[in-house]
């Protein structure tokens, strides 16, 4: 009866917690498109971004390329040894939290194949920016590892960095096939060196080879990253993917930094809105999703 009584009200508490999340979404979208009718967006990207929202729904992304993605479409499987759910992708399994049920793994997967859709302003890589077969890519802020998946044959070395410790155990299940060139390091990865955090810089201190290609997604602290790897970035021929709509502010600041350091960059195409943020969300309301920054002029 008390296992009854919880799954109800756990059944209410989701259903009122998918009103107000619907509500808000609502709210949120028609007080962005009432801004941009008093003021008409001049860049491509975000008149592109209010034309889509005019027509659909609030979501984080904007453009025709997320539609061929449903959830539905996603098989998922359970490890009978393992007991971790996972879905094949590519002819490889990416592993998933234990505690995740199937619709959470459905959801987590259409999302992660829309981020990197190539017309996605989220794509790590395009035609010319990607991990070469001699590369180390270093995953920073890996989570599931799905990027890296991507590249685990190709790449010559991969490290991948998450302190999240529910993803520990998915982590080693997918990349168990490459245990012999794969680094895993469970701890933050930062501007400084103490507890559980460490700098790239550090890390790679006393290592022969150092990564060629950077994928940087680590929830807002992309700068406390850089900072941490000023050595790295100076000192050998690199790539660098770096997310900027964590925070307002910084794709500005990292078009600075990168100036700064002397690196080739360029945006992403398209915008985003960041729906983590959505209390602190403000006009513009969208904001350039990712950096591709690099010692090669490309």
């Amino acid at each position: 009866m008390n296992r009854l009584a919880e799954t109800l009200r756990y059944k209410i508490r989701s259903r009122r917690n998918a009103f107000l999340h619907g509500r808000k979404h609502k709210e949120v979208r028609k007080r962005v498109l009432e801004h941009y009718r008093s003021h008409p967006p001049t860049d491509p990207d975000t008149q592109k971004a209010v034309e889509y929202l005019q027509h659909h729904p609030l979501t984080t992304f904007y453009g025709t390329f997320q539609e061929k993605y449903r959830f539905r479409d996603v098989e998922v499987h359970r490890d009978a040894t393992l007991g971790l759910p996972y879905v094949v992708t590519e002819g490889k399994r990416l592993y998933f939290k234990r505690s995740h049920n199937e619709r959470t793994v459905q959801l987590l997967f259409t999302m992660l194949r829309i981020e990197q859709d190539g017309e996605s302003p989220h794509c790590y890589t395009d035609a010319t920016f990607y991990p070469r077969e001699a590369d180390t890519l270093a995953d920073v802020g890996c989570a599931e590892g799905y990027f890296s998946l991507l590249y685990a044959d190709r790449v010559k070395r991969l490290c991948l960095f998450e302190q999240e410790g529910e993803w520990l155990e998915p982590l080693k299940a997918t990349f168990a096939p490459w245990r012999e060139k794969v680094t895993l390091v469970p701890r933050f990865v930062g501007a400084d060196n103490s507890g559980n955090t460490i700098s790239l810089d550090r890390f790679f201190a006393h290592r022969v080879e150092k990564p060629d290609f950077y994928k940087i997604d680590v929830e807002g602290a992309e700068a406390q990253v850089l900072e941490g790897m000023r050595r790295l970035l100076s000192q050998h021929p690199i790539r660098v993917a770096l997310c900027t709509y964590h925070h307002r502010e910084d794709f500005e600041r990292f078009s600075r930094f990168f100036s700064a350091q002397e690196f080739h960059q360029r945006p992403n195409a398209g915008v985003m809105i960041f729906l983590n943020d959505l209390k602190n969300l403000t006009p513009p309301y969208f904001r350039k999703c990712l950096i591709k920054a690099s010692t090669y002029d490309e």
